[in-house]
């Protein structure tokens, strides 16, 4: 567990998000206890015992805020949701996704892989759980003292980012990642490299000091001015261009 900033947790592992799936964050700001991302299906009390040792109490939680609707980030959703009786904030294009109308996509390339996906079925399950709140980009929310949605789509087509504009604060979700550096998320499950791309730049506009990401520890100096850097130079990957069937 990391303390990011004061009220900002990384409740991941002490070896980076592998553990959970991707990384969870809580937020103990603005008089109530908010989860960004849910972790796999099966990671839940893991989640919860974290949450004890840093001595909260996770029926504080009142709001559960999902990135985007890869099993990774929304598998133990449900779980967490019926626990806590918190309430699931989502962007209303993915919400389909973790409601059960629509079923996961599984990887968007290469082709091999995509159809052999099933083979990863029980840990990519992800219970159906109902979206409480649809948001849209700009939607601006009283969540963790004050929120701003920011519609960053291409890894899903819902995939928001978080902005704390008064912490100087953006929660990526895996739009970025940082491994050795901000990079791209996977392609392996991402769906539209180009949007992403530009999805990007759109972030990168933001003023911000500090990062939190998917995957990947946070960046908690100069993020903003790292992450424009790191826009202006992007371009679409040739694997992204033409992918392999």
């Amino acid at each position: 567990m990391m303390e990011v900033m004061q009220g900002v947790y990384k409740i991941s592992g002490i070896w980076d998000q592998a553990d959970l799936g991707a990384n969870v964050y809580l937020l103990a700001l603005g008089g109530g206890f908010t989860l960004v991302d849910a972790g796999y299906r099966n990671k839940y009390r893991q989640i919860l015992k974290r949450i004890y040792r840093l001595g909260f109490t996770p029926t504080r939680i009142h709001h559960i805020i999902v990135t985007h609707h890869h099993p990774d980030h929304v598998g133990g959703l449900a779980a967490l949701k019926g626990l806590t009786g918190a309430k699931v904030i989502a962007h209303k294009l993915d919400a389909p996704y973790i409601d059960g109308r629509m079923p996961q996509a599984g990887p968007s390339r290469p082709g091999w892989l995509k159809r052999r996906s099933g083979i990863f079925s029980d840990m990519l399950a992800t219970p159906p759980c109902p979206v409480d709140i649809e948001v849209e980009d700009g939607n601006e929310l009283p969540v963790a003292g004050g929120i701003k949605i920011i519609h960053t789509p291409g890894h899903t087509p819902g995939s928001i980012c978080i902005y704390l504009k008064q912490e100087r604060l953006v929660f990526t979700g895996d739009i970025l990642a940082r491994r050795l550096g901000v990079k791209l998320p996977s392609m392996v499950f991402t769906a539209d490299v180009q949007q992403e791309i530009s999805s990007i730049r759109k972030l990168a506009e933001l003023d911000f000091e500090t990062a939190c990401f998917g995957h990947g520890f946070p960046l908690r100096k100069d993020a903003g001015k790292i992450v424009a850097k790191f826009a202006n130079k992007l371009k679409v990957p040739r694997q992204a261009l033409n992918p392999k069937p």
